[in-house]
């Protein structure tokens, strides 16, 4: 009885990760081009970025739109480094960049959300993009977004974000952000919403308001989920997109730790995800555990699913790899999964344990 229960759970999991690569395929067909390019507004809360902000600043200015008809606002909540020098230098050479000093707090909002709440009072756009101060964008950017963001009530649009950055933790990174933004993406276009993608997406100021802003809405250090969350609430549709056209790539976590307090600060958010998304959490969590004593039970039984998962999971990451053009050593396929395994097992202790959340130098 226990050796049939560990099969049927690993292919449980085994099952949905097939169904998940079978919604990669029904995603929506892109949108045509518009003539008409309405004035938008792009947000970037900026903390201590001075390694990053011009870079990003540089890839907003090099967007493909009319230059009158955007204006980038950023948001320096309270930088102690030259983040601030840095966005003054580039405003004065660029009329499109606008810095506010972040200061007090707005209703319920707190960091991020507290910067974005501010920022959309001073927006002059009805179509309002946001993205990271540690993140380049791509030239269609805003011209792949936001044609599905005019669709008839439409909420909110995301794009897809991955990471770039050299060596070998950088690349494993990128393989958890390939992987987790394809079960994103998979699930989406099933009609099993998630999230929104916080650097990489865009909303309507109709829809935002809505929801009462994020001075209203009760605070989540995730801020993109709650906001997504409470803009379907109010009826809106959502759309996550896994296009090139609309790609950001993000900087990797530099050391183990802040990689930690990342993951926690992403299963903090989690906990609000809808009631489908948990047997998707569950089968996970389970998978590695019980693979582990079915080899102990049944190792040919064990061994060939371990081996089927893996072909699954890199036939899944190479598809994506080619849908978004990005590059990985071949090498990196073959250890990301004893890889993804201890990551799993160690960001479950690390969640569990009673260490607060550090994040922008705040801890929650």
């Amino acid at each position: 009885m226990l050796e049939l229960s560990l099969i049927l759970i690993l292919w449980a999991y085994l099952l949905v990760q097939l169904v998940i690569f079978a919604g990669i395929f029904s995603e929506p067909r892109a949108r045509k081009k518009q003539l008409d390019w309405p004035f938008i507004s792009i947000l970037v809360p900026a903390r201590n970025e001075a390694e990053h902000i011009e870079s990003c600043l540089k890839s907003l200015l090099q967007i493909d739109y009319p230059s009158g008809a955007f204006e980038i606002l950023v948001g320096n909540d309270g930088s102690t480094d030259d983040t601030g020098k840095i966005i003054e230098n580039l405003a004065h050479h660029n009329p499109q960049i606008v810095q506010y000093q972040i200061e007090g707090q707005l209703g319920s909002a707190k960091a991020k959300a507290n910067v974005l709440a501010q920022l959309v009072h001073k927006a002059k756009g009805e179509y309002i993009f946001v993205t990271d101060a540690d993140i380049t964008v791509s030239k269609t950017w805003v011209k792949n977004l936001l044609p599905y963001l005019l669709e008839p009530n439409m909420g909110i649009v995301s794009g897809t974000t991955l990471i770039e950055g050299p060596g070998f933790f950088a690349g494993m990174q990128s393989l958890e952000w390939l992987l987790a933004n394809g079960n994103l993406l998979g699930l989406d276009h099933l009609g099993m919403k998630g999230t929104a993608v916080g650097n990489n997406m865009a909303f309507t100021r109709e829809a935002y308001f809505k929801t009462g802003g994020f001075e209203k809405i009760p605070f989540s250090v995730t801020e993109d989920f709650q906001l997504f969350n409470y803009i379907r609430k109010q009826g809106f549709k959502t759309r996550n997109l896994g296009q090139r056209a609309s790609l950001n790539l993000s900087k990797p976590q530099t050391n183990f730790m802040r990689l930690l307090h990342q993951r926690k600060r992403w299963m903090i958010g989690a906990q609000g995800l809808p009631w489908y998304w948990f047997p998707f959490f569950i089968l996970l969590s389970l998978y590695a555990p019980v693979i582990v004593i079915l080899f102990f039970i049944h190792f040919k039984m064990a061994f060939t699913i371990l081996l089927i998962k893996f072909l699954l999971q890199s036939v899944f990451l190479m598809y994506l790899q080619n849908k978004f053009r990005i590059k990985t050593h071949y090498f990196y396929l073959f250890v990301f999964e004893p890889y993804s395994n201890i990551i799993n097992f160690l960001m479950l202790v690390f969640y569990l344990m009673p260490i607060k959340m550090n994040w922008k130098e705040r801890k929650y």
